[in-house]
């Protein structure tokens, strides 16, 4: 029953270290607090997630598996090409689909499925798009600001001057918080419309 209460107090406690069996008090803030205070802020800046978002789906999305290729998040039409070549257009978070009728992915696949900026699209078959669910983007958003919070802290170890266990404590927490995202991004972009 203690072991439990002073694992609880060490989770959230900003001065508070703990380092296997050892707990200890320290004049610097703990790199757990700074990591959530810092994730908190992030929450005001919803850029910062969306670009981390679309950084790392560019990066997942190089593998073209059984596509020719693959155009991840479109700005518009035009940005896929209007050939024979069977294509995924992974669609950007602000057209996530719902069950609802006329979604925002509905609507932006067939803008893009209808034409290639002005002219009428010739090879409409070759497409299919992948689309976010509109739900699951709050998991992903929830999973993005830790792992951007551990990032910049990571980044940041020497203007912090981190004792050598709290880069280690830094890397591990980057580290498994990137394995998070990583694991919500198919669940959050599980919609194929063609």
């Amino acid at each position: 029953m203690f072991g439990d209460a002073l694992r609880r107090l060490a989770g959230a406690a900003t001065y508070l270290y703990q380092d296997g069996p050892r707990y200890w008090y320290s004049t610097q803030l703990t790199v757990t607090k700074l990591a959530e205070d810092r994730a908190e802020q992030i929450k005001c800046d919803p850029d910062k997630v969306v670009a981390a978002v679309g950084a790392r789906l560019r990066a997942d999305m190089k593998n073209a598996g059984d596509f020719n290729r693959i155009h991840p998040l479109p700005q518009s039409g035009q940005d896929v090409p209007d050939d024979r070549d069977a294509r995924l257009v992974v669609l950007g978070r602000d057209q996530p689909y719902n069950k609802e009728k006329g979604s925002p992915a509905e609507t932006a696949a067939k803008a893009i499925f209808e034409s290639k900026g002005s002219a009428p699209r010739i090879y409409r078959n070759t497409l299919v798009f992948l689309a976010a669910d509109k739900i699951r983007l709050q998991d992903l958003d929830e999973a993005v600001r830790p792992y951007l919070a551990w990032e910049s802290i990571f980044a940041e170890r020497e203007q912090f001057d981190l004792s050598p266990h709290q880069v280690k404590q830094a890397r591990t927490q980057r580290d498994a918080t990137s394995g998070a995202v990583t694991a919500r991004l198919p669940e959050t972009y599980q919609w194929l419309l063609g």
